[in-house]
């Protein structure tokens, strides 16, 4: 005779295989209920529900769920918890809250784990505003928060990088009467992190202690990880877990190893990943490619090299993230050989390379300047079903622009915009600059106007309001304090001008907070190009943000050097032709950071290309000569000359440079010329000046803004005009410029503007600069 199992032998079988996570014995069983006249009921299915949920089959937990009415089984609070938890760990959040409000339709109320599984399930899927929603809508729906639902908040705000929500939810427990528990502790250092907030992450790892809550592995490895780069604070953290007794795990080791790697310090990397094993922790893929990563950083790609074959050995196989390690390891060395050999090794590893992997490659044959690898790499992505992202293709363009190969740099910008991917201006004023020299300045227009159709769309698309003008108010008064003022303005774009002695930064700033003030005027303003602390004159400004199609149309104009900017500068040195005599600069120059937190420029061959052309207004030479140096055996006249320059790139301080760099250091620049010292300080400022600015407005029109020399300037100019007049009489008395002022020096005094004006009238003009014209 045989027996078989009853109801309860079934349930409990079923309940066994959801604790072990044993879903298809479990869905077996259910099966199998019928056959042996066993209906099952809603505990039964809600174990099965539960089990699928273990084993991550949401859909068919789902399934589960909805055949149940059809058994006479009607779902419960646990059933639906249960189906909710398996859509959260499916990173199905939509459905999740789907199910949430169908509970009320199906008269199930919901209790604190269906809320807080949904939360969840929002967190997972970056819906951070609708996890705090739902939260803040609990008591609503007759359900207390607890520490589990502020929790999974927390947590979801960690996950969408909001880490001052993060912290307010945290602070605001004790105000609902929450304990916070070491897990909303861990989620919001875990928000710190994400951010890059480290000291915010050690402050609240500190202070758990004393909240009777003690840290765990989880929380430790986050502030670990906000160290970012402060690889002494990381490795102090992994020792203090240790002091607290609790055993560092693999995302603790991994987290310190990246700490140093960011920071430079490759052999601790390396001796972190050494000491795992006798600290009973196996190194992971992720330990691995940390350690490969450091090694990337301190230019060891050999022992990077060494570390992906030691892996094997280890039987630790390799995956994409490892290969990605190596493959930038050797590309950072101009090792691009071996970065393409372990591009093509990959798949006979079983690992499928994906998008890093050919990026990787991509940066690795830019560097190099192999062209023709790029391209390759790009179509194998394309065979691949990879579809390339905006940096590489950017990396790739690049890559032409250093080659002259305009041909395939506009294929490339084809293909992004076929993509829809916008090349931002940059790229774009790339390509542009390789059309202008290949072909003409028509081409280059032509295809900058292609793409500007593509950022108006999209920034159409994105709901964004085109920002053509300013809104014309003329009864409005200016303040006398205001450092600027409007020069000309078109669509997309308005020229104001920039005194001496403030930044751009400060100038776009108060025009930004003036217009703040006008009625109807509410537009955002973008710098696109700066002129230095010292200089005046015409200061473009787009009328967008960074990402706006007007911002990218003229930073694009700037990137393919399409843009026709005129200096005025006085210049002091041996001469350089007579009025008229053109000439340019061309040398490389390097901008490097100072201790001071500025930044100094010098002509160097591993610099920047740069160039600046320069024409002769009027020449003006002092009365005595300067002998030259005794180690060239030069003995050449010094004097001063107005040229007007055009600066075909916009290097940092390249004027200022490039004519210090031949011996015509600029009058008032103290710190890259001043060879009279004291003609240096007879000029009351740096004598340059940005005297117009040609340019394409949003509608393809021609867009000049001139900006009138500076009444300061002005006035040395009108003493150099009057040299003639007085140079006899001061060159029989044998006074010269230098005499007076080392006189006065003697005398501690300090000349003032009249003495200038005098000082400067006692040289000697080698031609009369009359006949030229400075302002517009």
């Amino acid at each position: 005779m045989k027996v078989y199992p009853d109801k309860i032998s079934y349930s409990a079988g079923i309940s066994a295989c959801e604790k072990e996570g044993l879903w298809q014995l479990a869905l077996f069983l259910l099966s199998i209920l019928p056959e042996r006249a066993v209906v099952p009921d809603k505990i039964t299915y809600s174990a099965a529900i539960s089990a699928c949920e273990k084993g991550s089959q949401w859909q068919l937990a789902l399934s589960l769920l909805s055949t149940m009415p059809d058994m006479s089984a009607m779902p419960d609070v646990i059933s639906y918890n249960a189906a909710i938890s398996a859509c959260e760990k499916g990173a199905q959040w939509e459905l999740a809250l789907c199910l949430l409000s169908t509970m009320h339709d199906v008269r199930v109320r919901p209790n604190v784990i269906s809320c807080s599984s949904a939360i969840s399930a929002c967190a997972r899927g970056g819906q951070w505003q609708l996890a705090l929603s739902l939260l803040t809508s609990m008591p609503e729906i007759g359900v207390a928060q607890d520490e589990i639902s502020y929790s999974a908040a927390i947590s979801a705000c960690s996950k969408g990088g909001q880490w001052e929500v993060a912290l307010s939810l945290l602070s605001s427990m004790p105000d609902m009467r929450l304990t916070p528990t070491v897990v909303s502790y861990s989620a919001a250092i875990s928000a710190c992190e994400k951010r890059g907030q480290w000291e915010l992450a050690l402050s609240l790892l500190c202070i758990m202690p004393s909240r009777r809550v003690m840290p765990d592995e989880i929380g430790c490895s986050s502030a670990i990880s906000a160290c970012g780069g402060q690889w002494q604070l990381a490795l102090g953290l992994l020792e203090t877990i240790q002091d607290m007794r609790l055993m560092p795990n693999v995302i603790s080791y991994s987290a310190a190893i990246n700490a140093c790697s960011r920071g430079g310090q490759w052999q601790l990397g390396l001796s972190l990943l050494a000491s795992m094993p006798a600290r009973r922790v196996i190194p992971t893929k992720i330990s691995y490619s940390s350690a490969m990563s450091a090694c990337g950083e301190g230019a060891q790609w050999q022992l990077a090299l060494s570390i992906l074959r030691t892996m094997t050995d280890l039987m630790v196989m390799p995956d994409a993230v490892n290969y990605n390690a190596a493959i930038s390891a050797c590309g950072k060395e101009g090792q691009w050989q071996l970065g393409i050999s372990l591009l093509r090794e990959m798949p006979d590893a079983s690992v499928t390379p994906n998008e890093i992997s050919y990026i990787t490659a991509v940066k690795a044959c830019e560097r190099a300047g192999c062209m023709q690898l790029v391209h390759g790499l790009l179509c194998q992505m394309y065979d691949a079903r990879l579809a390339p992202d905006q940096m590489s293709y950017l990396t790739a363009v690049t890559a032409c622009e250093k080659t002259s190969d305009w041909e395939t740099a506009l294929a490339l910008l084809d293909h992004m915009l076929v993509a829809q991917l916008a090349p931002d201006g940059t790229a774009a004023g790339a390509v542009a600059n390789m059309l202008q020299i290949a072909l003409d300045v028509d081409a280059a227009f032509a295809l900058l106007e292609s793409v500007l159709k593509v950022w108006v769309r999209l920034e159409a698309s994105s709901g964004m309001t085109l920002a053509t003008e300013l809104v014309d108010h003329t009864d409005r008064q200016e303040r006398p304090s205001a450092h600027w003022k409007v020069l000309g303005q078109a669509p997309g774009i308005v020229a104001i001008f920039k005194p001496a002695g403030v930044t751009t930064e400060a100038v776009v700033s108060q025009l930004s907070e003036q217009l703040s003030h006008v009625p109807d005027q509410a537009v955002d303003l973008h710098i696109i190009s700066r002129l230095d602390h010292p200089t005046s004159g015409v200061l473009p400004v787009a009328l967008g943000t960074e990402d706006s199609a007007a911002a990218s149309w003229l930073v694009a104009q700037f990137a393919g050097r399409l843009v026709r900017k005129e200096y005025v500068c006085l210049c002091e040195g041996p001469p350089l032709g007579p009025i008229g005599s053109q000439g340019n600069v061309s040398t490389q120059l390097l901008t490097e950071a100072t201790t001071d937190g500025g930044s100094r420029t010098e002509v160097s061959p591993l610099g920047r290309e740069s160039f600046t052309s320069y024409e002769v207004l009027a020449r003006y030479a002092p009365s005595h000569k300067s002998r030259g140096s005794a180690k060239t055996g030069e003995n050449a006249s010094s004097e001063l000359m107005l040229l007007l320059v055009r600066p075909l790139t916009g290097r940092t301080h390249q004027i200022r440079v490039h004519l210090a760099s031949i011996g015509r250091p600029l009058v008032g620049d103290l710190t890259y010329g001043a060879k009279d010292a004291s003609l240096a300080r007879a000029c009351p400022r740096l004598f340059l000046h940005c005297r117009q600015i040609s340019l394409r407005d949003l509608k393809g029109d021609m867009f000049v803004a001139d900006a009138e020399l500076p009444k300061e300037l002005n006035e040395v100019l009108d003493g150099l005009r009057t040299l003639g007049e007085q140079a006899s009489q001061t060159s029989s008395r044998g006074q010269s410029p230098k005499m007076l002022f080392a006189a006065l020096k003697a005398k501690s005094m300090r000349p003032d503007r009249r003495f200038l004006r005098y000082a400067f009238n006692i040289a000697k003009p080698v031609n009369h600069m009359t006949t030229v014209t400075i302002t517009r």
